[in-house]
């Protein structure tokens, strides 16, 4: 019934607009024939005081040609019937009066010029013409005065006057019966002409009605789109937050053999599903025209380190070398979309590496092309791996399209990386093309246009650089093209590198340069190679007398637990992970050439994590997930901060008008009342108080606009989902910075832990084993309620029902699960959103196993020191 009032409603809105540019078009019309008949009317005035001057006087008497009274007839009897149709043209154009009194003129000037030429019977198809002209009008209504006006005249001159209208001195009295009715024969068909024209208008009218309605509703479904991309991104990214950020927690804590499995298992699910989502993502929003760049100044060197840093680990797993060579011509400093160039590089390197099972991945920059507005930089990514038949070179760039239909089940991905950074490149003004042979390995190249900055001296000119100029290095490492890239390095710093490609080669280059007496004062070597490692290189050589006062520097692909307590042992003078970028190997050579005492690889410094200062600081939390609660609690707590937290809109609203806090942390999407309505209701009632409090968004949205549409309801700062405890707390101290003074530190990982980028989890998170236990515990008490849900929702059959219930246990699932449990939910949520409940009862028993296996694997994670964990156990 719903479906039929909205049917007929748009039905009504498409017949109003149909009649509107019905009747617009039918206006613009007549305004038009107007003033075509008002120019034709005035050059018929001319045409008749012509006529009169030279046909009227030999018409009325014979040879004669002299100054006529029809003459002034034509001026001034012309005039009275032209001027007033044509001031009316000019001045009210398109009115029905107008058009009717043209008519009625023009039929006149038919009359006026019949009487000049005598009643020639030529002159009488002037009447047709003109009736003809009024049709251009399509309102056949114009034929009545013209056809009235016609006849009369034809009527009354043919009685009292025939010659002025025939011609003849007498005639009968019915022959204006004649004429009139030749005038009635043609106004039948030009009637019947304007009616059917007004018809195609009409129909015109209504297809652009139909059009006009079409790309109305392709603009809502657009808009629609672009929502559904938001409130997608919220869904999937909110659920997100709990699995990395307790992930990272737990990465820090002292784990066994099998937590450590599991851990791995949740951890590698988290990287493919979020690879995943944000690969769907940003295709759906390059789709939807939602994507842009943001140009900014960025350090090329420093982006490229930034990026291929967290694939080294990944390359060290499969005894890979991942090199990055850029061009000494290339300049450092930039302006352009780095985040964006960094998706490229990371799409691109990541397919080198996962299809390369043997042998190297180079990222390579140099300079296509150089103007004085622009530069264009040449990227390319070679690797050895199994490389790309001629014939798929074209479709691997497509949609969802891979190589080879076995590739996604033997490598995974969804086939829109090459698809998104395509697109990515066309939008920097470059391209993108492969060079490749099966077998033997495959070159990405890709183009893009960036601005150069005008800056300083760039960093490897500093008058640092006089400490390298000139010194001899040892450069020793088994991979050719690493051999190549510090070769050049090392050279643009004015030093003299000497290669050498293993550790015997090595050996070999200082027992020849101890027989010359040369001094070595740095030595560069690479921590994996085969035969004899880097670490026993440096062994040997530090017992070699000539070389005491030699710095060292190890080089490793990936640093694994120990390297740099092996370095400290053995006293190297810094540690980098590969692959090394020019400006953290200048400023690790120069330091090392300085004799300084700085290590690279130190523990990592306190970080802040909460603000303590003169709290506890009174914060508000709206957040609707109870995963999300937690973890946010639990981090805000172990600053000493006071939180109160409500789950909804409404209650943010009520708290903040009965109670005093420092600030409010507002998630945007929540049930009721969403984050943006509550903070516009918040500022309302500030209004005229003096007061502010300040208000930070929490959401997991990651479309354009988003940050806008925050601040533009009254928050005052933006904290994008997943959290991260780093940004959490600066977020905090930038709005209550005035308030604190002291930072409290977190703990250091546990001895027994396994941390695979100690930087990075130390950044984002403090972990301990409490914090991961409360947030366990927590999922463990909800997921009975929330199974319970879904269960009598599928008995029932209420699609409603179920898709909510669904819909609360994914995103509490989804923060702790496997892939398999987050899948299993999904299906029955989507089920349920399309009211197709025919194998809800199958999915559900997917779920049920799925979501055993999990509490399981939960319940091992847990450590027996709280209470909660031994009776969730129990």
């Amino acid at each position: 019934m719903k479906v039929g009032i909205l049917d007929e409603a748009k039905q009504r809105e498409r017949q109003k607009l149909t009649e509107s540019l019905f009747h617009e078009r039918q206006q613009a019309t007549y305004r038009r024939v107007d003033r075509l008949f008002a120019g034709l009317m005035l050059f018929q005035w001319v045409g008749g005081v012509i006529a009169a001057l030279v046909i009227s006087p030999q018409a009325w008497e014979g040879a004669t040609s002299h100054l006529h009274i029809h003459v002034w007839l034509a001026v001034f009897f012309g005039g009275l019937i032209t001027l007033f149709p044509v001031l009316l043209a000019f001045l009210r154009p398109g009115h029905a009066y107008t058009r009717f009194t043209i008519a009625i003129g023009q039929m006149l000037m038919s009359a006026l010029l019949i009487h000049l030429s005598g009643g020639r019977i030529e002159t009488h198809f002037h009447v047709f013409g003109s009736l003809a002209f009024l049709a251009f009008y399509r309102d056949w209504r114009v034929f009545i005065p013209a056809t009235i006006v016609v006849a009369l005249d034809h009527f009354v001159r043919g009685v009292y006057w025939p010659q002025s209208v025939f011609g003849v001195l007498t005639a009968s009295h019915w022959r204006w019966v004649e004429h009139a009715a030749w005038v009635i024969f043609e106004d039948v068909f030009l009637i019947y002409s304007c009616v059917q024209g007004v018809g195609e208008m009409h129909d015109s009218a209504r297809k652009q009605a139909d059009l006009e309605a079409l790309s109305t509703e392709a603009q809502a479904a657009n808009r629609a789109k672009s929502e559904f991309l938001a409130n997608m991104s919220h869904e999937i990214r909110t659920p997100m937050n709990g699995i990395l950020g307790m992930t990272e927690i737990l990465m820090d804590t002292q784990l066994n053999p099998e937590q450590t499995e599991y851990l791995n298992m949740v951890k590698s699910s988290a990287d493919s599903l979020l690879q995943v989502i944000n690969d769907i993502l940003d295709f759906s929003k390059i789709e939807a025209g939602k994507l842009d760049l943001d140009p900014v100044n960025f350090k090329l060197r420093n982006t490229l380190n930034v990026t291929l840093k967290p694939l080294s680990l990944r390359a060290e797993e499969k005894g890979l070398e991942l090199a990055c060579h850029v061009h000494s011509e290339v300049p450092d400093d930039l302006v352009g979309d780095p985040l964006r160039l960094r998706q490229v590089i990371l799409n691109l390197a990541g397919n080198a590496l996962k299809f390369t099972n043997k042998g190297e991945v180079v990222v390579e920059v140099g300079v296509a092309k150089r103007s004085d507005e622009d530069i264009s930089l040449h990227f390319s990514v070679r690797d050895t791996g199994v490389g790309i038949a001629a014939d798929k070179l074209k479709s691997i760039f497509e949609p969802f399209t891979q190589a080879d239909g076995s590739m996604s089940r033997k490598y995974g991905g969804t086939g829109l990386g090459l698809t998104i950074s395509t697109r990515l490149v066309e939008m920097m003004g470059g391209k993108v093309w492969v060079e490749s042979e099966p077998h033997k390995g495959s070159t990405f190249h890709f183009t893009c246009r960036v601005l150069p900055r005008a800056t300083g001296e760039s960093q490897i000119h500093q008058a640092s650089l006089l400490s390298c100029e000139n010194q001899p290095v040892l450069v020793v490492d088994d991979n050719k093209a690493n051999r190549r890239i510090l070769q050049e390095m090392l050279l643009n710093w004015g030093m003299k590198p000497i290669l050498a490609e293993s550790g015997e080669s090595a050996l070999v280059v200082v027992s020849a340069l101890q027989n010359t007496h040369a001094i070595l004062p740095l030595i560069l070597i690479d921590a994996q190679m085969p035969e004899m490692d880097g670490f026993e290189l440096a062994k040997r050589l530090i017992q070699v007398p000539a070389l005491r006062a030699t710095a060292f520097i190890m080089l490793t692909s990936s640093g694994q637990p120990g390297d740099a307590q092996r370095c400290r042992e053995l006293g190297l003078a810094a540690f980098l992970t590969k692959p090394v970028c020019q400006p953290e190997l200048f400023e690790a050579v120069s330091a090392a050439l300085r004799r300084t005492s700085m290590s690279p690889n130190k523990s990592p410094q306190p970080t802040p994590l909460a603000l303590a200062g003169k709290g506890p600081f009174r914060i508000l939390l709206a957040e609707d997930n109870v995963v999300n609660q937690r973890l946010t609690i639990l981090l805000l707590e172990k600053g000493g901060h006071k939180i109160t937290l409500v789950s909804n809109g409404n209650q943010a609203v009520t708290t903040v008008e009965h109670g005093e806090f420092d600030l409010v942390l507002m998630d945007i999407q929540m049930p009721e009342l969403n984050g943006l309505e509550a903070t516009k209701a918040i500022r309302t009632k500030e209004t005229g108080t003096g007061r502010h409090i300040p208000i930070v968004a929490m959401t997991a949205h990651a479309m354009k606009g988003d940050r806008d549409a925050c601040i533009a309801a009254g928050m005052d700062g933006y904290l994008s989902k997943p959290i991260c405890a780093v940004e959490l707390f600066e977020t905090v101290e930038r709005h209550l910075g005035a308030k604190s003074q002291t930072a409290v530190v977190r703990p250091a990982p546990g001895p027994g832990g396994l941390p695979l980028d100690e930087a990075n989890i130390l950044e984002r998170v403090g972990g301990d084993q409490h914090l991961f236990n409360e947030l366990i515990s927590t999922f463990l008490a909800e997921c009975p309620r929330l199974m319970t849900s879904v269960r009598q929702a599928t008995i029932r059959k209420d699609a409603k029902e179920l898709y909510e219930a669904t819909h609360r246990l994914k995103g509490a699932v989804c923060n702790l699960t496997d892939k398999g449990a987050f899948e299993a939910a999904s299906q029955l949520e989507t089920l349920a959103r399309a009211e197709e409940l025919r194998h809800a009862d199958q999915i559900l028993q997917k779920l049920e196993l799925e979501m055993g296996r999990l509490v399981a694997a939960l319940m091992m994670h847990q450590k027996p020191d709280s209470p909660k964990a031994l009776g969730a156990a129990n």
